[in-house]
C-alpha cells in the first residue's frame, strides 16, 4: 500500500512539473530593442555628431575607433578610426537630458556623410530615443576619480623619467598611480615650437619587445576609460598636463607599454615606452593629498 501511494505521489509531482514548464513563457527582448543609428567612419577624415544636449557618457565597442568631445562645446562628438578597414562595431552615447543613443559604425574609405545633426532628426522622429533615469550630474559632487586626477596634476611631481622629444615638442610620462583596480597615467606635453600643437588622439598598447628578426610582433590596444581634460590644443611656448585612467594590467618581461601621441594633420608624433618594472612599481593613491 505504501509503495502504491509513493508511486502516485511521484506521478502527480511529475505531471505538475511538466505543466509548470509548459506554462512558463520566455520574454522576447526584440520588442525592447533600441534602434541604432548607422554611421560611417574613416581614418583620414573626422566625423562629427551634433546632439541636442551635453554629452555625459560615451562607450566604444572597439579600441579601433576613437571619440572625444569638441573642446569649445559639450554636445559635439568627433570620431575616427585608428587604422584602415576596421571591423564593424558599435558605440553608445548618453546625454544629460536623459537620452540614450545607440550607433552601429562601419568603415568606409570615403564616407557619404561626415556631419550628423541629431537635433533635426529628433524633431521628425520623436520615438527614436530611449530615456535614461539618472541624477542631475551638474549638481552631484565630483567622483573620486575626478578628484584623484585633479590631485595628481596639482602635485605635479616627476616620479618617472620617460620622455619623447620631436620638432620642439616634448611629451613626458611623469607618474603612474593605482587605486581600486585602475591605473592613472600623468602625461605632460610641452610645446616649445612657434606653431600650436593639436593632439589628434593618444593611444595605449601593449607590444612585444623584438627579440629576433624573425619574431612576429604582437600588440594589444588598451582603451582609456576617461581622461581629466578634453582639451587638445597646446599653444606655442606652453604646457598641458593630463591624466588618463585605464583598467589595471601587467606586463611580461618580453612586453612594453607603448603610449603614442599623434598630432592632428602633422608629423610631430611622440612615443613613450614603459617597461614592466615601471608598471610593477606604480605609486599607491595614498601618496596623494586631496
Amino acid at each position: 500500500m505504501k509503495t502504491i501511494i509513493k508511486y502516485m505521489l511521484l506521478c502527480l509531482l511529475a505531471v505538475n512539473t511538466v505543466i509548470a514548464q509548459n506554462n512558463t513563457k520566455s520574454i522576447n527582448l526584440s520588442n525592447a530593442e533600441v534602434t541604432p543609428y548607422e554611421v560611417e567612419l574613416t581614418q583620414n577624415k573626422t566625423t562629427h555628431i551634433l546632439f541636442p544636449s551635453s554629452i555625459e557618457y560615451v562607450d566604444l565597442g572597439s579600441s579601433e575607433i576613437i571619440a572625444n568631445k569638441v573642446e569649445v562645446t559639450s554636445n559635439v562628438l568627433r570620431l575616427k578610426t585608428i587604422k584602415e578597414d576596421i571591423s564593424p562595431t558599435n558605440f553608445t552615447v548618453i546625454t544629460n537630458d536623459g537620452k540614450y543613443y545607440s550607433f552601429n559604425a562601419i568603415y568606409k574609405v570615403q564616407p557619404t556623410q561626415l556631419s550628423y545633426d541629431l537635433t533635426k532628426f529628433e524633431k521628425q522622429n520623436s520615438k527614436q530615443q530611449s530615456e535614461v533615469l539618472f541624477k542631475d550630474l551638474s549638481k552631484t559632487a565630483p567622483s573620486l576619480a575626478d578628484l584623484l586626477m585633479k590631485a595628481i596634476i596639482k602635485k605635479n611631481k616627476k616620479e618617472l623619467n620617460i620622455k619623447s622629444k620631436n620638432y620642439g615638442v616634448e611629451a613626458r610620462l611623469k607618474s603612474i598611480y593605482t587605486q581600486d583596480g585602475k591605473l592613472y597615467f600623468h602625461i605632460s606635453i610641452s610645446n616649445k615650437n612657434n606653431l600650436p600643437y593639436e593632439v589628434d588622439y593618444v593611444s595605449f598598447k601593449i607590444k612585444d619587445r623584438r627579440t629576433t628578426k624573425r619574431t612576429t610582433i604582437q600588440e594589444v590596444a588598451l582603451k582609456p576609460i576617461r581622461s581629466y581634460s578634453n582639451s587638445q590644443i597646446i599653444n606655442s611656448q606652453s604646457k598641458q598636463d593630463n591624466v588618463f585612467m585605464l583598467d589595471q594590467f601587467t606586463l611580461s618581461d618580453k612586453q612594453v607599454l607603448l603610449i603614442e601621441i599623434y598630432e592632428k594633420n602633422g608629423i610631430r608624433k611622440q612615443k613613450l615606452a614603459v617597461k614592466k618594472i615601471k608598471i610593477q612599481n606604480v605609486l599607491m593613491v595614498n601618496k596623494i593629498k586631496f
